[in-house]
């Protein structure tokens, strides 16, 4: 017995190891073949970035329009430079979707009937994708050999739209890049590597030889239980009992997976337990024959009488035991009940009180439709609103959400947005009175669904009271908080079935946040969205990028200014633009820096500046703040460098001088020698040394002349025995 417990143990212990160690070398296979893609995707990133931040490719159904020659064939020839200028692109389309109309890296400008690749864009308009979409795909007449494969991406432009974007862009990676990836690593013949997308595409494989049909392989694995950044698991797939491992990728969501079977894990372990089965069954055998040998007249009357003295000592205490036991039992079983009853009434609580916010969510989203067990259902939770009447709803987001989120603990922040929401429910339904309910949509987004009575639901417009009450509220919450808030209020609508619509207008009205700031009230009445689109201003950046290259401060800060009012006024409805406009007018002044100084462009008080600071940023202030402050640094850059470059200048004007006392010495003559102009060189030298460079020549030559020996010979003069001081003046 004692053997064969040893002997599971041991068993148990080495089968334990050798499953740590196939989890930990597959964990790191899967590793190096994530960030060697990963390290790809970047690049491909980087040279794509000249399409996203550059909004001529935005606007090129413009030029195309117009009949720009020039603009269109220079647009084709940056994208052939975006192809030319990474490895791993094979080509690149935009497709425009207004116009149905494809620029090609290898076509050129084509309509979609006459594009090669014409099938893949219309699925992929058709899904209209609200993330990348990625394809492991053949392109047929473009690849010369039929084995290659490309890795499709499709992208929008703008980077941030609302609705359908205006275009679509089509990144064709080489697929071979992966395959070569995953056969460069050095695994089990048994083993398949296979790369796969969320939805369980398969982007790329490395099988055995016997797997002909990859898509089966995985088919038969739920892709949806592969949660987490990482992990293994162990399921059957194809029938066979298999140890799954993967790795999800953050910035491309691929998903790496590692399956080998579990045979093969545990191939040494099956043979040594064979291997001791046999053996332990051979022990046995030999010891049933040694007992047989022995006399059974001796074993067997031992055997009863033992039997028989266990029997009759332990009668009295076994019953004991036994009802003791059943008693403990019993009263384990009580206290199980009474548990189970508690925690499921706490339970009850909660589903209850997350289906009612689920279904308030719901109603105000649009998500729910209206009928009369909608209206009942709002009875039961106590909320008496009418089918009909004045409807408005209320958006309160937090400004800077993301710095209250790194500055306070998780469950401080709980605590706070408890306390806004409790806030916020007592100001509009006790103190106001107003009916209708408050719900969470957003972590940093509370929602008032309010119904007016007829008073105020008067006329058309909200009525004064509200907006007076809206002032209030934001002084309170301000008041009360470190924070600040801000506040988008929708138009009013006359029944219940149009809360989303009064939803979508008070978001909108919120993103106006970014033209006209945070910290106030935005009305949908006042910034409803225009459509139609306005050129970027080309104009206001050269001559802005005009004043930065001279290096004028005060140029740059009124062109930075009319550039803030030039958005202002014919972008302040167009949230996406205004942001995608800062992004090239970001990128234009990067640009601009190299070519100021390429040796500054790399300097890492530089590259610390980011276009994904902008992203971040919540309003345009911050944005015009941002891009201010980068021409501060680089202009306190060139004006540190300037002034070391005038310092050298007038350092080496004195030590000429100092060295060509005898020589010409007029600022005609220093002003060829040290090719500059005159007025120039005054300045700097008056600035550098406070006095002219006349006055240095005249100090230095008469600091030489008082050096000299005086002459004896008063016929030298003409005049008698001069002054040395009549001497220096006449050698002058």
């Amino acid at each position: 017995m004692g053997a064969a417990i040893s002997g599971g143990a041991l068993y148990y212990s080495s089968s334990s190891l050798l499953w740590r160690d196939a989890i930990q070398n597959s964990s790191n296979t899967l590793q190096l073949l994530k960030n060697g893609q990963e390290i790809v995707l970047a690049e491909v990133d980087k040279a794509m970035e000249t399409v996203f931040l550059d909004s001529s490719f935005l606007h090129y159904m413009d030029y195309y329009e117009q009949s720009d020659i020039y603009m269109q064939l220079q647009l084709r020839q940056r994208l052939e430079n975006v192809v030319l200028s990474s490895d791993y692109i094979h080509s690149v389309s935009i497709y425009y979707t207004n116009s149905q109309l494809i620029l090609s890296s290898v076509q050129g400008a084509v309509p979609l009937s006459g594009f090669q690749d014409k099938d893949f864009i219309r699925s992929m308009a058709e899904q209209t994708p609200s993330k990348s979409l990625v394809r492991t795909r053949y392109l047929p007449g473009i690849s010369a050999a039929k084995e290659e494969t490309v890795i499709s991406m499709v992208k929008t432009l703008p980077i941030i739209h609302a609705g359908t974007p205006s275009a679509y862009v089509v990144i064709n990676i080489k697929g071979n890049y992966l395959a070569q990836i995953m056969q460069s690593l050095n695994t089990n013949p048994d083993v398949q590597l296979i790369v796969t997308d969320k939805e369980g595409h398969v982007l790329s494989q490395k099988t055995e030889e016997g797997i002909s049909d990859v898509g089966e392989l995985v088919s038969d694995l739920d892709i949806s239980q592969l949660n987490g950044s990482s992990g293994s698991l162990l399921t059957k797939v194809r029938g066979i009992d298999t140890l799954v491992c993967y790795v999800t990728s953050v910035t491309s969501g691929w998903v790496y997976t590692y399956m080998i079977p579990k045979s093969v894990v545990t191939h040494s372990l099956h043979l040594w337990s064979r291997m001791t089965v046999v053996i332990s069954v051979i022990a046995v055998l030999l010891s049933l024959i040694g007992s047989l040998l022995l006399s059974k007249r001796i074993v067997n009357p031992m055997n009863r009488l033992l039997i028989m003295m266990r029997g009759t000592d332990q009668k009295s205490y076994d019953r004991k035991s036994e009802h003791a036991k059943e008693i403990v039992q019993i009263e384990r079983n009580v206290s199980r009940l009474m548990d189970q009853n508690r925690d499921l009434t706490s339970l009850l609580k909660d589903y209850e009180v997350q289906s009612r916010n689920k279904f308030l969510q719901r109603l105000v989203c649009g998500d729910e439709k209206i009928s009369l067990q909608t209206m009942d259902r709002l009875a039961y939770y106590g909320l008496s609103l009418p089918e009909r009447g004045a409807f408005v709803v209320v958006l309160v987001s937090m400004d800077e959400y993301t710095k209250f989120v790194q500055k306070m603990h998780e469950s401080e922040r709980n605590s706070r947005l408890l306390q806004l929401s409790e806030g916020l429910h007592e100001e509009a339904f006790v103190k106001q009175a107003y009916q209708g309910y408050l719900v969470e949509t957003e972590p940093n987004e509370m929602v008032l669904v309010l119904h007016l009575d007829k008073e105020e639901s008067a006329s058309e417009m909200l009525p004064d009271s509200l907006r007076t009450w809206l002032r209030q509220l934001l002084v309170l919450l301000c008041k009360d908080s470190t924070m600040t808030f801000t506040i988008g209020v929708s138009a009013l609508h006359t029944t219940i079935e149009e809360l989303s619509d009064c939803y979508q207008e008070a978001g909108s009205a919120l993103r106006q946040k970014l033209v006209y700031g945070g910290n106030t009230v935005i009305y949908y009445e006042a910034v409803r969205p225009e459509t139609g689109i306005v050129m970027y201003p080309l104009g206001l950046e050269k001559q802005l990028l005009t004043h930065f290259k001279t290096g004028n401060r005060e140029g740059v800060v009124s062109g930075l200014q009319e550039f803030d009012s030039h958005m202002i006024e014919h972008h302040a409805r167009q949230i996406e633009v205004v942001r995608h406009y800062f992004l090239q007018l970001f990128s234009s002044s990067l640009r601009c820096v190299y070519e100021i100084d390429a040796k500054l462009g790399f300097q890492p008080v530089i590259q610390q500046l980011r276009h994904t600071d902008l992203l971040e940023m919540e309003t345009m202030q911050s944005m015009v703040g941002y891009m201010q402050a980068l021409y501060e640094l680089v202009l306190d850059q060139l004006e540190q460098k300037r002034s070391l470059k005038n310092q050298e200048l007038a350092d080496g004007i004195t030590a000429y001088i100092d060295a060509h006392l005898a020589d010409d010495l007029t600022i005609e003559r220093l002003s060829e020698i040290f090719a500059i102009s005159t007025s120039h060189m005054r300045k700097i030298y008056k600035d550098k040394t406070g006095m002219t460079i006349k006055d240095r020549v005249s100090e230095r030559r008469l600091a030489a002349a008082r050096t000299r020996p005086t002459t004896e010979n008063p016929g030298d003069c003409g005049s008698g025995r001069l002054l040395d001081g009549s001497i220096v003046y006449e050698s002058i």
